[in-house]
């Protein structure tokens, strides 16, 4: 039996709701649709992403910390979309379902329609609602999903004030092997910090060029030969600094969060870490 049967209910009779109020235009139809609407990031809870991982939709490297609610869906860079658009299917992997994200049927429609006018998405005509009870009770139904969605992430945010156990659990060989595997893949010039994902530390892309490595990278292996004019020329970030890497996370981290307080999104860029460890060693 699952955990949490009034969320379930809430849920799945939302689904069913909004899936019975409006009808449009056949969105896997790729002449008509290349789902444009998939091409946001969708918040959703714990209890949701667990399902989803349960039933083979989606891993836990799909799910990364949210300051709405408990995770955000993972966005995929390479196509512009969200993780589950399929273009096998042009469209939805969970869209038929029963347990489709609740904010995802909401566009174009929303859930009432009282002037009576054309509802289009960006790609074509045709949206209508055709049963409003419907969708009026599915809109009260929303409201009780949020926030139980907002209670679930106010707790997950509790735990997260006491790091000291998960982080060292994080620290675990197997997590170091992986992470320093994801460093040694991309250049220094483009690690923006770490992130905090379902069980273990991410690494993090910088926006753009950074040279928040190139002090570090100095500092630690002087005899590189890309340093200092050619810093950005590096492509890949060598063992010696990957290791001194996850030495300094697994050093500092715990004290970081433990004085700074767990980012909302588990986001730990590399500026505010080397500037709070300069301060505290200070």
């Amino acid at each position: 039996m699952r955990d949490n049967a009034s969320f379930w209910t809430i849920v799945e009779k939302y689904n069913d709701l909004m899936n019975s109020a409006i009808i449009g235009p056949n969105c896997v139809d790729s002449n008509i649709c290349r789902g444009d609407c998939c091409s946001i990031k969708i918040d959703v809870p714990m209890i949701l992403a667990k399902e989803y991982i349960k039933r083979g939709y989606a891993k836990k490297k799909d799910f990364i910390r949210s300051d709405v609610f408990s995770f955000v869906l993972r966005f995929d860079e390479s196509t512009g979309k969200c993780f589950l658009f399929d273009n096998a299917i042009n469209g939805c992997k969970v869209h038929n379902s029963g347990i489709k994200p609740p904010q995802c049927w909401i566009y174009p429609t929303n859930f009432s329609n009282p002037e009576n006018k054309d509802i289009s998405c960006k790609r074509s005509k045709g949206w209508k609602i055709i049963n409003s009870e419907k969708a009026m009770k599915a809109e009260k139904l929303l409201q009780k999903y949020v926030f139980l969605c907002q209670l679930e992430a106010k707790k997950e945010r509790n735990k997260l004030n006491n790091r000291k156990g998960k982080i060292q659990k994080r620290n675990s060989k197997n997590t170091m092997k992986y992470l320093k595997k994801r460093l040694k893949k991309i250049p220094p010039s483009q690690l923006g910090g770490f992130q905090d994902t379902w069980d273990r530390f991410e690494v993090l892309s910088a926006e753009g060029l950074s040279l928040q490595m190139k002090k570090f990278c100095y500092h630690n292996n002087k005899e590189c030969p890309y340093l200092p004019a050619d810093f950005l020329e590096c492509k890949t970030i060598c063992e010696k600094i990957a290791n001194k890497l996850i030495n300094f996370l697994h050093s500092h981290i715990y004290n970081y969060i433990k004085k700074e307080g767990p980012d909302p999104e588990g986001k730990y860029p590399l500026y505010k870490l080397f500037k709070f460890v300069k301060n505290f060693e200070d």
